[in-house]
């Protein structure tokens, strides 16, 4: 424990030397360790500072033994004894003192948060039944019901030994968590739906509070942190995948990701020299750069690139020691324990779970190796007088050598790393694989709103502001631009970028105000004294609102409009509904009862009609092909013993001999000279007319005998959903007279020779279903 806490009562008596200790302090916060002939103050002064305890000696040399103490007494700020400054308090480390005015002004941020988030509830709780947002979010709730159903208790791990490879090598960290949550609420499949419905607006408010600790870190400014949050909620990139219902992956990164960038701002802004070393802040901070990386690379596969900004934090740290001729190992010895911490937990549970791959669970260990050699590198040109320049010049060599080892060294994990590459670089049918900027894409104005256009310059202002030598801005720098590259290359990173594209535009509007004069200048040089939230009169509140409006107004209208196509239409809910009633009738099961439909609702219908989502692979290889073939008896044996519902939706085919043509436009009827078809019966249609769903039916014969080679006509009338429509099938007698038509519908039927004559005749759900017939008399 140091015996500086003392300081403010030696310079409260002694007040003549507080030019020396601020002149010694200067000189510490330069130098790690110096000596009499290092400091402008005479042998005197000197000495009182030692006897005082203010500087003690160190070997050979000597150090300010508390600087934050001292610093704090210098400031006239109370002293609260032992080793405990303002930064002893966690709260205090993470610029957050819960001052009450401002915890109110962040309790409101984050209401609109959970407001622009849970808007839609009534879309996803429709009566009995939790209706979550698009189709993948119903893989993830098969896998956590399975997990579930072999599960005796919270406690039973083993019960995660029934996930498939593809999640153990793709999101297992993600399924176990929502399986653990669950259980404790019982682990029922509607507790699961409730957990999966609610779990993506949790992540919104654990991540708008981190991002608030965040900003209020790196600009000392509480009103950036205010402004961050709310940018964040307006974010259309963001506020879809974290809405309610949007059960996806992508929402189980964000947190991860702003606790590693706040762990790493805490760490590097509290290791300032070998005396803060021995307060628990920086180690606190390591703990939380482990378990952010750890869980980042456990949660998904591509959780690697995730850690990218870690790297070029520690390069950016080591190129800023060198520059002010500090300890990189210093300074950096809290990140180091930290990403060696991640390495530890990510290959723990890789080696005892088997979840992710060897390369996937070493990338941690890689950048642990990585941040070893650019200390190591930062250390050695340090003691030898080397130069940035030089510097920079050897990291950039020894990363090029360290790429040629991987490449011819390790060629097995090589190939693997380069296909991971090249899915990276894919695009194909799905949206999120564009890139941000591709005429494809769905636009990066409404993605982000106008936010990229007010963030960009004060990202540009972020650089020289971590070039400046303030390591806050190094980390939220280095995340932002590295997380903006990946998203350029495919959208699915907007939400991982929009967390730091938010602190960015928070501190542009923020700056905005002062230079409109509606706001004190914006502070965004670490200073210990926060700017604080001062309650504006109500011509500046209106005011503030209306620029806010002017930045955030196209994200405000964009926001429903995202978060609305990733609903569950009406249409495609009740389409699914009423197959689940028809196959409960039938007492069909799976895979009788398999639904056959786009891709990107697959998964849906299934879940909802027979539990099994998995995998849409057979809907997005036979749905295309089904409904373009004009060979019905083709078709038919595309799908036989698979299917045993098919809904259709509206496309663009014209084409009259189509299946597509047949089913959705006319019913499975006759058309003009397009036959009709005999084993699909209408079941459901929405009241726009888009969406349909079919039985897949053996089908009941009507037999007769007509004039030979004569055209016989069956026709009846179906009320589908409340609609009257008219279903009508052709055949020719045969040369003895004998005719036989199939029809997918059961009711009275009026059968047509061609010389007028009508008979009608009764065709049963059980002849439909089972394939009988009836004769015509």
């Amino acid at each position: 424990m140091s015996d500086t806490p003392g300081a403010g009562a030696v310079l409260d008596d002694r007040p003549e030397l507080r030019d020396a200790t601020e002149a010694v302090l200067a000189v510490d916060d330069e130098q790690d360790g110096w000596t009499f002939d290092d400091i402008p103050i005479d042998s005197g002064q000197f000495g009182e500072l030692v006897s005082t305890g203010i500087v003690e000696k160190d070997g050979e040399q000597y150090r300010v033994a508390d600087p934050d103490a001292v610093r704090a007494a210098l400031d006239g700020e109370p002293e609260t004894g032992g080793d405990s400054g303002r930064e002893m308090a966690l709260g205090d480390a993470l610029r957050f003192d819960f001052d009450a005015r401002a915890t109110g002004l962040l309790i409101a941020a984050l209401s609109v948060v959970l407001v622009a988030r849970t808007y839609v509830i009534g879309s996803i709780y429709r009566g009995d039944d939790i209706v979550l947002s698009s189709n993948d979010p119903y893989y993830y709730r098969y896998h956590v019901e399975q997990v579930a159903a072999n599960a005796g208790s919270a406690a039973d791990f083993g019960a995660l030994s029934v996930l498939p490879d593809a999640v153990t090598k793709g999101e297992p960290l993600m399924i176990a968590t929502l399986w653990w949550v669950s259980s404790l609420f019982g682990g029922s499949n509607e507790i699961i739906g409730h957990v999966l419905a609610w779990y993506p607006v949790v992540s919104a408010l654990v991540t708008s509070v981190l991002l608030y600790l965040l900003a209020v870190r790196v600009s000392s400014d509480r009103r950036v942190g205010l402004a961050s949050v709310l940018f964040l909620a307006f974010i259309p990139g963001h506020a879809f995948r974290t809405s309610l219902g949007f059960a996806d992956h992508h929402a189980f990164d964000y947190p991860w990701l702003a606790l590693t960038a706040l762990a790493l701002v805490v760490a590097l802004t509290t290791a300032t020299n070998r005396t803060s070393l021995r307060r628990p802040q920086p180690w606190i901070a390591a703990v939380g750069i482990g378990v952010g990386t750890a869980g980042q690379v456990l949660a998904w596969e591509a959780g690697p690139l995730l850690v990218l900004p870690v790297s070029l934090v520690v390069l950016g740290q080591t190129l800023l020691d060198v520059s002010n001729d500090r300890s990189a190992l210093v300074s950096n010895a809290p990140v180091l324990a930290g990403v060696s911490l991640g390495a530890i937990l990510a290959w723990s549970v890789h080696t005892v779970t088997g979840w992710q791959t060897a390369l996937v669970t070493s990338a941690p260990a890689l950048l642990t190796l990585g941040t070893v050699v650019v200390i190591a590198t930062a250390e050695v040109a340090r003691r030898f007088g080397g130069t940035v320049e030089q510097l920079a010049v050897v990291d950039l060599g020894l990363g090029v050598v360290g790429l040629l080892v991987f490449r011819f060294g390790f060629a097995e994990q090589w190939d693997t790393f380069n296909s991971r590459l090249d899915l990276l670089f894919r695009s194909d049918a799905i949206a999120e694989t564009y890139g941000l900027f591709s005429a494809d894409a769905f636009g990066f104005l409404f993605l982000l709103g106008l936010t990229l256009f007010l963030a960009l310059p004060a990202m540009v202002w972020g650089l020289d502001l971590a070039w400046s030598d303030q390591s806050g801005w190094l980390v939220a720098s280095s995340y932002v631009w590295v997380l903006f590259a990946l998203a350029v290359i495919q959208v699915r990173f907007v939400g991982e970028l929009a967390t730091f594209l938010a602190l960015f535009a928070g501190l542009a509007f923020v700056w905005v105000a002062s230079w409109v004069e509606l706001a004190r200048p914006v502070l965004t040089t670490g200073d210990r004294d926060l700017r604080d939230v001062l309650v504006p009169d109500s011509r500046a509140v209106a005011s503030l609102f209306v620029l806010f409006l002017l930045f955030g107004s196209l994200g405000i209208v964009q926001v429903p409009v995202k978060t609305s196509q990733v609903l569950v239409e009406d249409g495609t809910y009740d389409a699914a509904t009423a197959i689940e009633a028809d196959a409960a009738e039938r007492g069909f099961e799976y895979p009788e009862n398999y639904v056959l439909s786009r891709w990107g609702q697959s998964r849906v219908y299934n879940y909802f009609v027979n539990g099994e989502s998995r995998s849409f692979s057979y809907a997005r290889q036979k749905y295309g092909p089904f409904v373009a073939e004009t060979d019905p008896d083709a078709a038919l044996s595309r799908i036989s013993n698979r299917v045993g519902y098919i809904v259709t939706t509206e496309a663009d085919i014209e084409e009259p001999t189509t299946m597509y043509a047949r089913l959705h436009q006319h019913f499975g009827s006759r058309n003009g000279d397009v036959d009709g078809l005999a084993h699909y019966r209408p079941l459901f249609t929405s009241e726009d007319g888009s969406h349909r769903a079919f039985a897949v039916v053996p089908g009941g014969e009507i037999k007769g005998t007509a004039a030979p080679n004569s055209t016989v006509s069956v026709v009846t009338t179906l009320a589908v959903s409340g609609r009257e429509v008219d279903y009508e099938r052709q055949t020719t007698a045969n040369r003895n007279g004998d005719f036989t038509v199939t029809v997918a519908n059961p009711g009275t039927y009026t059968v047509t020779t061609d010389g007028g004559n009508k008979t009608t005749v009764e065709v049963t759900e059980q002849m439909v279903y089972s394939g009988g017939n009836v004769t015509v008399e």
